[in-house]
């Protein structure tokens, strides 16, 4: 063999070693950051115990969930949806009207559905072909309005009349909805770029914890992240792409619910009454307010 075959397999057999040399290296220093989390992690829940807030050891062994900040372009109804929103003049006992240039759907049903509050999940899928793009918020007994919230990658768009379905149930039949869709064409490329690392869990139950949102005896029984924005788009008007950031929601007690954005820890003020209310106001979604045709708006038609 030739001293420059032998130089050529010294130099392959030296590359291969640094590879793997340097791949141990980067496992156990891996492991070792892992290990630091962990015990942080371990550290932070003896600390929430000691205080007297409790949950359960799904929460303490929940992931970190890798999830960026999405960009909505506004408040629009994509060809798909607007194709099915024209089936719904086929359809018989209902009244549907697109408003302010077709980015808010309302829809009056002149033959009411029955509807309890175990099942409307089920039946607004039967009234609203698009239904599957929002997901169960509540229902509201003070307003009798059943809320729903737009989705996206799988995660609840949380508070925005941009993207939502509210539900009018009157003595347990559904007699109209108002709906509108924020339009999230980056998607997926937000979603791939790296994005900062969120809070913990535990973490995020401290914060709430030393701001006095919980006390001792409390209980966190869920948590799940979505996505919150500052601001609302009004339907209609050219207001820019709007930022929608990483958002805890964390249940407590089973009914009480606190949201913090995930990369900072700011708690966030929301409240479903005030929301259901500025909605209504914003969509002239009234009790018992029959839909006429105004300029501007377009009738789709009406059941017989």
């Amino acid at each position: 063999m030739q001293w420059g075959q032998i130089k050529t397999l010294f130099i392959i057999s030296f590359l291969v070693l640094d590879l793997f040399l340097l791949q141990q290296f980067l496992e156990k220093q891996n492991q070792s950051q892992l290990s630091q989390l962990a015990i942080e992690n371990e550290e932070t829940a003896d600390e929430l115990k000691d205080r007297g807030i409790e949950f359960s050891d799904d929460i303490l062994n929940m992931d970190v969930p890798n999830v960026n900040g999405i960009n909505s372009e506004g408040i629009e109804f994509s060809e798909e949806v607007l194709s099915q929103i024209e089936t719904l003049d086929e359809e018989e006992g209902q009244t549907v009207q697109l408003l302010e240039n077709e980015t808010v759907l309302r829809v009056a049903l002149t033959d009411p559905v029955e509807v309890s509050e175990d099942s409307i999940r089920e039946d607004i899928v039967d009234l609203v072909p698009f239904a599957d793009q929002y997901s169960y918020w509540g229902f509201n007994e003070e307003e009798n309005i059943a809320l729903f919230f737009q989705k996206v990658n799988d995660r609840t768009v949380y508070f925005n009349q941009g993207g939502v379905l509210m539900v009018r149930v009157e003595e347990g039949e559904i007699t109209e909805y108002v709906s509108t869709l924020l339009s999230f064409s980056n998607e997926e490329t937000d979603q791939s770029q790296e994005s900062n690392q969120l809070i913990s869990p535990l973490n995020i139950i401290l914060q709430l914890e030393e701001n006095g949102e919980i006390e001792s005896g409390d209980e966190v029984t869920a948590m799940q992240v979505g996505y919150y924005s500052f601001f609302n788009l009004v339907p209609s008007q050219d207001n820019g792409p709007q930022r929608f950031g990483p958002t805890w929601k964390v249940v407590v007690n089973g009914d009480e619910f606190h949201f913090l954005f995930a990369t900072n820890g700011r708690i966030l003020e929301l409240d479903e009454s005030s929301f259901i209310n500025r909605t209504i106001d914003a969509f002239d979604f009234y009790e018992n307010e029959k839909i006429e045709e105004d300029d501007g708006d377009t009738n789709i038609g009406q059941g017989e």
